[in-house]
């Protein structure tokens, strides 16, 4: 890109943010610049644009580019304004051009079945937090101090807490029983009072897993660890709420992203792909998944299916990183 004084570089972009990608102009703040991505400010504390090069990690909140990071150069720094809106993101020497629509990955909600969850790394402290929260929300009770005691605990973009959270989040959302769905609602309605309290990104992609919106190697675990072997990550209902998202209705439409069914040959490279996600964000967020699954399995009034033939692995040696 550097030969070029100005270039058009095609995208799809996610219905979370294509509202705003093909509304009217407005001037954004650089949050954050990296080689791979730009995270971009919205305006509410909770909406941000990810610019994503092809080989950044899939988040559901982007525009995603064709082109990988080594051939692109984004000519910003962070507090920097960029212009977005019309279809386009406007850099300094290209234009991203909103060209098609993508589906994000998105949890299929199954009921429960109990297989798998051998392969997950020991969640710790965090599981156990995570845990508590499911709990109270399943049995009924107040979401808030679960909370309140994960949103925004921890450094970086995304702190450690708010990636277990996510896991609860899209673990909820996952299960296709009634006291999931209603323990979903209440976690989601106390995650939204106190966003404020996290980063601006950590804020977006909490309110995206709320809706079941993940990378999509984490919604295809997740997928798999509640409703067993051979299910698949199909994002359900994305293309229908376009229109409604205020997305272009002329935009072409992109696969789901992910791959097929997911069955236990590789469900440990699955488990290793998420765990490689940022420095710790697949851990943490692994630990939310582990702690809500154990306060799942303790509920009695949520239906379950057969498990298929699961055996745990004999080790899990290699599966997580030190």
């Amino acid at each position: 890109m550097d030969d070029l004084d100005l270039t058009l570089l095609p995208a799809a972009v996610s219905p979370l943010v294509a509202g705003e990608v093909a509304g009217t102009p407005r001037r954004c703040r650089v949050l954050a610049a990296f080689p791979t991505c730009l995270y971009l400010d919205l305006g509410a504390h909770e909406r941000v644009l990810a610019v994503l090069a092809s080989d950044a990690v899939s988040l559901p909140i982007g525009v995603r580019l064709a082109m990988p990071s080594s051939k692109v150069r984004w000519g910003v720094e962070p507090g920097a304004h960029v212009v977005v809106g019309e279809g386009r993101v406007r850099l300094p020497r290209a234009d991203v051009v909103a060209a098609r629509l993508l589906r994000p990955a998105r949890v299929r909600p199954a009921p429960r079945v109990s297989a798998g969850d051998g392969w997950l790394p020991e969640p710790g402290v965090l599981g156990d937090l995570a845990h508590d929260l499911a709990a109270a929300a399943l049995a009924g009770r107040s979401a808030d101090p679960g909370v309140r005691g994960l949103v925004g605990v921890g450094r970086g973009l995304t702190p450690s807490g708010d990636d277990a959270l996510c896991g609860v989040l899209l673990t909820l959302a996952a299960v296709d029983a009634p006291p999931a769905r209603r323990a979903l609602s209440a976690v989601r309605t106390a995650v939204r009072s106190v966003l404020p309290w996290t980063t601006s990104l950590s804020a977006a992609l909490l309110v995206a897993a709320g809706a079941g919106y993940a990378v999509p190697d984490v919604a295809r675990l997740v997928t798999r660890l509640v409703s067993g072997p051979g299910s698949t990550n199909r994002s359900a209902g994305a293309t229908p709420g376009l229109s409604r998202a205020g997305a272009p209705s002329n935009l072409l439409v992109d696969p789901p992203e992910g791959r097929g069914p997911t069955d236990l040959s590789d469900l440990g490279a699955l488990v290793d792909r998420v765990l490689a996600i940022g420095h710790t964000s697949g851990r943490d967020l692994l630990s939310g998944v582990s702690g809500a699954l154990r306060a799942v399995d303790a509920l009695e009034s949520v239906p379950r299916s057969e498990p298929g033939h699961a055996p745990r692995p004999e080790s899990q040696e290699g599966l997580h990183r030190g």
